[in-house]
């Protein structure tokens, strides 16, 4: 394969992953995502590979550019010297799954891939994204979540969908009371770090014991810690 090379910054190509990267609509209709660094590129199933020299990672197709290229296209300073364009992963049915994590409204994307993170690492079975949500393919999600993206399958659904499906919810509020015995199947309700938790008719709200002098903590901090208690009950 004959590695083709881009120098210019108004290539097509180069605005092509651009826009991969930084735009959502654009992204859902091309079906197609712009990963950056090594290890997420080696891991994955790639199409065009965008490297600073030539690779023998397998890919469909390998183009050079150079460092400020690279720097556009990623959005990284300094980008290790290799970048991917790859298919844009699909949603998927979460119906028996007995894990589950929903992400409510959740704006901020370091707080979005570093819950994905947790959760794949925990054992969790999937998540779910509620309308509100920010896009878990949002370059600086992808960075936290260091590709659990692409590991933990997901869903698109609303409060009502949810609240349909056969899971015991629990939904963490600040206004809630010690968590207790959990029911599996479950899901597990994480909400904006803005507006705080919806109300969730069928939920329970649960919270966390904290000292008088902290009001709350972040929701990645109390994902991680709810993720791991209810995973594991007795090490509580």
């Amino acid at each position: 394969m004959v590695a083709k090379k881009i120098t210019s910054l108004q290539h097509p190509l180069v605005k092509h992953w651009f826009e991969l990267r930084t735009n959502k609509t654009y992204r859902e209709q091309a079906q197609r995502l712009l990963i950056a660094g090594k290890k997420m590129v080696a891991e994955l199933p790639i199409e065009v590979l965008i490297t600073v020299e030539p690779s023998s990672i397998a890919c469909r197709e390998q183009v050079i550019v150079p460092k400020e290229i690279l720097k556009k296209i990623t959005g990284l300073q300094a980008p290790d010297g290799f970048a991917a364009e790859i298919a844009l992963p699909q949603p998927q049915d979460l119906k028996g799954k007995q894990w589950v994590l929903i992400l409510d409204q959740i704006a901020d994307p370091g707080n979005l891939g570093t819950l994905l993170r947790t959760a794949l690492a925990l054992g969790w079975e999937g998540v779910i994204l509620t309308p509100g949500t920010v896009d878990p393919f949002n370059d600086k999600a992808l960075r936290a979540g260091k590709g659990a993206q692409f590991h933990l399958p997901f869903a698109y659904m609303d409060m009502r969908d949810i609240e349909e499906m056969r899971l015991h919810l629990y939904a963490a509020d600040l206004d809630g009371g010690p968590l207790g015995h959990v029911e599996t199947p479950l899901g597990l309700i994480l909400s904006s770090e803005g507006h705080g938790a919806r109300i969730w008719k069928t939920a329970k709200k649960i919270t966390l014991p904290m000292r008088s002098e902290v009001e709350s903590l972040n929701v990645a901090a109390t994902g991680a810690i709810l993720l791991y208690v209810m995973r594991n009950p007795h090490d509580a």
